[in-house]
């Protein structure tokens, strides 16, 4: 499997996993059956007239993936199937302009070359980008390899009434802090030394950002942080 780092705000670098060739056209063929079902409701409804079904049916199948990535954050409904979705290689949520190439680019990559073109270059590219993606800076992640973390996953830490001592956890957003919950528990998994290094680099940019100085990083102390900022910001 191929994977990509991608650094995040605060410069911590996050390695995901790539989505494969075979995943990227099982949401493709996921997608086409609803465009499928949209033309059928199209044709009940509009049997009336051949040149509203007509237009109906090209504007579906035209901008279904470009409006469903706009307003799903990356996703349309086959690539949230297959747990796809699509980010900048600066590791944010793309915004219309990015998804406005990839899109455009579409007709090129799949539309015209029966998605052959789209295959030989996402096999063949470093981080599995068809020319949309090259274009656009953009790449598509698995979000069900071992580093993708859900919000839910902060949610269930244990959340108590306790007085919060670092108010300045306010400045992290909630994908920070599952990047730090992930690496917890990546470390609590497999205690490597790759994984200890990931966390204390974490854990050392934190203490930078709230001005905290500690001799020692501990593995509670991280935790606490986490459940502080569950705290504060719910």
């Amino acid at each position: 499997m191929k994977n990509i780092e991608i650094a995040t705000a605060h410069n911590i670098v996050f390695k995901y996993e790539l989505a494969t060739v075979m995943h990227r056209i099982l949401a493709f063929v996921i997608d086409l059956l609803i465009l499928m079902v949209y033309m059928w409701i199209a044709s009940v409804f509009l049997s009336w007239s051949t040149v509203l079904w007509y237009i109906f049916v090209f504007l579906g199948f035209a901008f279904y993936h470009f409006i469903m990535e706009v307003f799903n954050r990356g996703q349309s409904i086959g690539k949230k199937v297959m747990k796809l979705r699509v980010v900048t290689l600066r590791g944010t949520t793309p915004a219309i302009n990015d998804l406005f190439v990839r899109w455009v680019f579409r007709m090129i990559d799949i539309t015209f070359s029966f998605g052959l073109l789209a295959i030989i270059n996402i096999v063949g590219s470093e981080k599995n980008q068809r020319i949309g993606d090259l274009i656009a800076q953009t790449a598509v992640i698995s979000l069900k390899s071992s580093t993708g973390v859900s919000l839910k996953s902060l949610l269930e830490l244990n959340k108590s009434e306790e007085s919060v001592s670092y108010p300045g956890l306010r400045q992290y957003t909630d994908e920070d802090m599952v990047l730090l919950k992930h690496a917890l528990t990546r470390y609590h998994n497999y205690k490597t030394d790759e994984n200890r290094a990931i966390l204390t680099t974490i854990g050392k940019r934190i203490l930078e950002d709230l001005e905290i100085k500690k001799d020692k990083l501990s593995i509670s102390f991280l935790k606490e942080l986490l459940n502080e900022y569950v705290i504060i910001t719910r």
